[in-house]
């Protein structure tokens, strides 16, 4: 399927999606993507992503926190998420060219609510539950049926009351969950093959050594200017994904 050049491209592609996963917690899935769309179908890139996506997040993972907590704060939106996954999977099956330009408009409009509210919402506690089991769902859709889970989970998890420690592992959580469930979801509707996942396992390499970079340069690194950086990084390759499937 692959060629030396696809093989290469796959591995700068993963190692600098790595490298923004590292550095800021997130973003490993969209950055790929966005990228991958480019050269190959959306079911081909969204299930090369499947296993870089879960192998990294069970790195960042583990933490000072006690992973059972975490669960037993998001279990409505893990179980939502994944109903909602074998949903968007099924979508995804007839539907992959309107599916670019739906993952444009996704990662143009996260990027841009971002940029712009500068103040951050808290969820209250009486609401997190519900909130959760919507997000959940919402998710779930979206990731089965584009391979990026990042809006609206990642919103929901930031807008929770959660130190920086705290923030990165439940979101590493949310994210292995969301991994799984699309791998699930893409077997079960024969999208993801044998093929693919020899591929898939072999991204996850590059996407070790980009993270591990990231991590690095974490600390020596004005977080705030990164996440500026990042955002209009997304802003612009949502842009070019939106311009590829109009045309």
């Amino acid at each position: 399927m692959f060629d030396f050049n696809s093989i290469f491209l796959i591995s700068i592609i993963f190692l600098f999606a790595g490298f923004v996963k590292g550095a800021s917690g997130i973003g490993l899935p969209a950055i790929s993507l966005a990228f991958l769309t480019m050269f190959t179908g959306i079911k081909v890139a969204i299930a090369l992503v499947v296993m870089p996506g879960l192998l990294t997040n069970f790195w960042q993972a583990f933490g000072k926190f006690k992973i059972k907590n975490i669960i037993i704060r998001m279990w409505p939106l893990l179980i939502c998420l994944f109903i909602f996954s074998l949903l968007g999977a099924k979508v995804l099956v007839n539907n992959s060219e309107i599916l670019t330009l739906l993952l444009g408009i996704i990662l143009t409009f996260y990027a841009s609510f971002s940029i712009i509210n500068k103040k951050r919402i808290i969820i209250p506690l009486k609401y997190e539950k519900v909130i959760g089991a919507c997000s959940g769902a919402l998710g779930g859709f979206f990731g089965g049926s584009t391979g990026t889970f990042i809006f609206p989970l990642a919103l929901y998890v930031y807008s929770l009351q959660m130190d920086k420690d705290e923030f990165l592992q439940s979101i590493a959580l949310v994210l292995i969950s969301a991994s799984l469930f699309l791998g699930i979801a893409l077997t079960g509707n024969k999208l993801w093959t044998i093929e693919l996942f020899i591929y898939s396992t072999y991204a996850a390499l590059p996407s070790f050594i980009g993270m591990y970079i990231g991590r690095k340069l974490q600390s020596k690194l004005n977080e705030g200017f990164f996440r500026k950086i990042f955002l209009f990084v997304l802003i612009l390759v949502g842009f070019l994904i939106i311009n590829k499937a109009v045309i």
